[in-house]
C-alpha cells in the first residue's frame, strides 16, 4: 500500500539566499551539490538522480567529497519517482521549501542516544514552546505536563518525539493526526490513557510506538486500538477474526517475541482494512520471519497486500454465500431456508453459519434466508459486499454503538427524551413496608415521568447523550444485532455489578456507560425523609442493564435509543426506628429506570 508522504520543512534555523552561492555544481554517487557560501566549506544538495531504495527512503550523506552537507536546495528532488522520504544527519540545517515536488517524510539519522537527537542542536534549543514543530510535524516534546494534547495542525508525530517522557499520563489525539512515528511514546511509563477525538480513523503507527507504556500494558482488551487503527494484538488465541471496525493495522501489530513457533496461527482480515503497516502480521523471532495463515476477502485491500508481500492466504466467503460459489443468489436463500427448517444439514456447520447468519443473532433462521433473498434481488440499499461491515461480535457492536453516539454528539441532534422510574418487588416486614409504600406512592406518574425535547445545535442535546467508549467488551453479558428495514437493531446487556450504598460511584463501569441520572433522586429522597442517622445501609446490584440502539445502516445515524437500568437493593438497619427485615433476612427492593430517546434529527454543520 502506498504511504502518504509528508512535507516536513525541517531545521529552518538559518535562511540563506541562493544568490550569494556559487553556482558551480559537482556530482558524487547520484548527488549533485553546490557550495553553500563563498567560504566553500559546506555544501547543499542541488540535484539527485540516483537509485531510490525499495522502502522509498533516500539517505542523505553527512559528507560529500569531504564537505559537510548542511542543506538541500530548490528542486533538488524534483520529480524523483517512488520517493517517500529522506534520512538526514543533524548537520543538515536547511531545506528549501521547494526542494521536493510533493510531501515527503524526513527522518533523523540515529545517534548513540536517538531520543536526544535535537538536544545539542541550536534550532531545537531556540524553540521556547514545549512543542517543537516543523511544518506539520511534531518533532519533539520538551514539556513536563501530565495531560498532553497534540496540536490540531500536526499531522505527524516524529520518531521518538515523546520517548522516555515520564510525566505524560493522558494523551489526546485529534482527527488531523495521520502518522505516529517509531518509538514515539516508547518508555513513557506513566502514560495510562490515550483518548482519540471524534473523526480519528486511520493512523500510520510505527513499530514500538507505545512500547513500555501503562496504557498498552493494562489495556483491558486483547485488541488495542486508536480510532479505527489496530495498534496491537495482545491475546494468545490461535485464531483471530479482526473486527470489521478497523481500517488500518499498525506496524508489527501481531508481533510477540514470546511466541515459540509451536502454534498454528490464523488471522481473518475484514474487508474494511485498507492500510497495512510494515510487517503488521509478522509473528515472532525465528531464523526466518514467521507469518500466520491469512483469510481475506476477494478483491479486498488485504488480498492485494498479501499478493504484494507474497504471503499465504485463502479467500473467505461473502455474507449470504452459503453454497460457496462466490456470489449471493436466490439459491443461497433457498439453501439457508432448508437449513433453518431442518430439511437439510450443512456439510460444514461452522463455516456455513459464519456466512449464513446475516442477521447476527447466532443462529440460522428464516430471517436470514429472507435477507439473503433481498440482497440477491437488490431490494435493499446495501449489497453482500457492504454487509461485510455489519457488526457481529461483541467488540464490533460496542464499536458501532460508540461510533453512532460520537456522530450524534458531533452533529448535536434534536430528540425527545422520556424517563421514568419504578419501585417494585418489596420484601420487608409490614411496618417497614408502610414507609416504602408511602415513598412508592410519591412516585406518581406525574412525578416519576419526565419528558423533554432538546432542540438541534444545543449544548443540552450534546450533554444529555452518554458515552460507552469506556466500556470493554468483557463487561457485556449478552449482545445481539439484527437488520430490519435498513436499520441495525443493536442490543447490549451489561454484566451485573454490586456496590455498597455508600460507595456506589466507585469504579462502576455501569455508571460509566449509562447516565444513571435518577440514582441521586432515589437515594436523597429516601435518606431525607425516611432514613435516620445513617442507621440504614444497603447493597445495590446493577442487574441486566440494557442499551438498545436503532441505527441507520447507510449513515450510522441514531433512529431511536432506549436505556433500561435495574437496581436490586438488599437493605439492612432501621427505618424510622423500626428494624428492616424480609421474610428470609435483609429486606429487598427493586428499582427500574427507563430512558427513551426518539424523533432524532441531526443538525447540519
Amino acid at each position: 500500500m502506498k504511504i502518504t508522504k509528508r512535507l516536513i520543512s525541517l531545521l529552518l534555523a538559518v535562511l540563506m539566499i541562493f544568490g550569494v552561492m556559487s553556482v558551480t555544481a559537482f556530482a558524487a554517487d547520484g548527488f549533485s551539490y553546490i557550495f553553500s557560501d563563498d567560504s566553500q566549506t559546506t555544501v547543499y544538495i542541488s540535484n539527485f538522480d540516483g537509485y531510490v531504495p525499495s522502502d522509498g527512503y533516500v539517505e542523505i550523506p553527512e559528507k560529500i567529497d569531504g564537505y559537510t552537507v548542511t542543506g538541500i536546495a530548490e528542486d533538488a528532488f524534483k520529480d524523483v519517482e517512488d520517493l517517500k522520504g529522506i534520512i538526514i544527519f543533524e548537520t543538515l540545517t536547511y531545506i528549501d521549501s521547494d526542494a521536493f515536488s510533493g510531501d515527503v517524510d524526513i527522518k533523523i539519522q540515529k545517534t548513540e542516544e536517538p531520543e536526544d537527537d535535537f538536544d545539542t542542536n541550536d534550532w531545537f534549543e531556540d524553540h521556547k514552546n514545549d512543542y517543537v514543530i516543523s511544518g506539520s510535524t511534531l518533532v519533539k516534546y520538551k514539556g513536563t505536563d501530565e495531560i498532553v494534547t497534540i496540536p490540531y495542525n500536526c499531522s505527524v508525530i516524529a520518531d521518538g518525539a515523546f520517548k522516555n517522557n515520564d510525566n505524560i499520563k493522558v494523551l489526546y489525539i485529534e482527527k488531523e493526526l495521520e502518522k505516529i512515528g517509531e518509538s514515539a511514546f516508547e518508555g513513557c511509563d506513566s502514560l495510562e490513557n490515550v483518548v482519540a477525538g471524534n473523526g480519528v480513523d486511520t493512523i500510520d503507527i510505527g513499530r514500538n510506538a507505545f512500547k513500555g507504556t501503562a496504557w498498552l500494558k493494562n489495556y483491558p482488551s486483547d485488541l488495542v486500538y486508536i480510532g479505527t487503527t489496530l495498534v496491537k494484538y495482545k491475546g494468545t488465541a490461535t485464531y483471530v477474526a479482526i473486527p470489521n471496525v478497523f481500517t488500518a493495522i499498525a506496524e508489527e501489530a501481531f508481533y510477540s517475541p514470546e511466541n515459540n513457533g509451536s502454534i498454528a496461527f490464523k488471522i481473518k482480515v475484514p474487508y474494511t482494512v485498507e492500510f497495512f503497516g510494515d510487517d503488521c502480521f509478522y509473528l515472532y523471532d525465528s531464523i526466518t520471519k514467521v507469518y500466520p495463515e491469512l483469510v481475506v476477502f476477494k478483491d479486498s485491500a488485504a488480498a492485494e497486500y498479501c499478493e504484494e508481500e507474497c504471503l499465504d492466504f485463502t479467500y473467505a466467503a461473502l455474507p449470504g454465500d452459503a453454497d460457496r460459489d462466490g456470489k449471493t443468489t436466490a439459491a443461497d436463500a433457498r439453501y439457508v431456508l432448508r437449513i433453518s427448517a431442518k430439511l437439510e444439514k450443512p456439510i460444514i456447520d461452522t463455516d456455513v453459519k459464519e456466512v449464513a447468519d446475516i442477521t447476527g443473532d447466532s443462529k440460522i433462521a428464516a430471517d436470514d434466508a429472507r435477507l439473503i433473498l433481498r440482497v440477491a434481488a437488490k431490494l435493499d440499499q446495501y449489497s453482500a459486499d457492504e454487509l461485510l461491515s455489519m457488526p457481529r461480535t461483541d467488540y464490533e457492536l460496542l464499536f458501532a454503538a460508540s461510533q453512532a453516539l460520537d456522530l450524534a454528539k458531533a452533529y448535536n441532534p434534536s430528540y425527545s427524551k422520556f424517563a421514568y422510574q419504578e419501585i417494585s418487588k418489596l420484601d420487608m416486614n409490614t411496618n417497614s413496608k408502610l414507609y416504602f409504600d408511602i415513598f412508592k406512592n410519591e412516585l406518581t406518574p406525574a412525578n416519576k415521568a419526565m419528558t423533554v425535547t432538546y432542540p438541534a445545535d444545543s449544548q443540552e442535546s450534546h450533554d444529555n447523550l452518554f458515552d460507552i467508549s469506556l466500556i470493554d467488551a468483557g463487561k457485556l453479558k449478552d449482545y445481539t444485532c439484527e437488520i430490519d428495514n435498513d436499520v441495525y437493531k443493536i442490543k447490549l446487556v451489561l454484566k451485573d455489578e454490586t456496590f455498597n450504598g455508600k460507595d456506589v460511584d466507585a469504579n462502576s463501569f455501569t455508571r460509566q456507560m449509562f447516565p444513571a441520572e435518577t440514582v441521586a433522586h432515589f437515594t436523597n429522597k429516601v435518606q431525607g425523609k425516611y432514613w435516620y442517622n445513617d442507621s440504614l445501609d444497603y447493597n445495590m446490584t446493577y442487574n441486566n442493564c440494557t442499551l438498545e440502539l436503532n441505527i441507520e445502516i447507510a449513515t450510522l445515524k441514531i433512529v431511536s435509543m432506549k436505556v433500561t437500568m435495574n437496581y436490586d437493593f438488599s437493605i439492612t438497619g432501621k427505618l424510622g426506628g423500626i428494624k428492616i427485615s424480609g421474610s428470609n433476612g435483609p429486606a429487598t427492593a427493586t428499582r427500574t429506570d427507563v430512558i427513551t430517546y426518539s424523533t432524532f434529527g441531526y443538525f447540519a454543520k
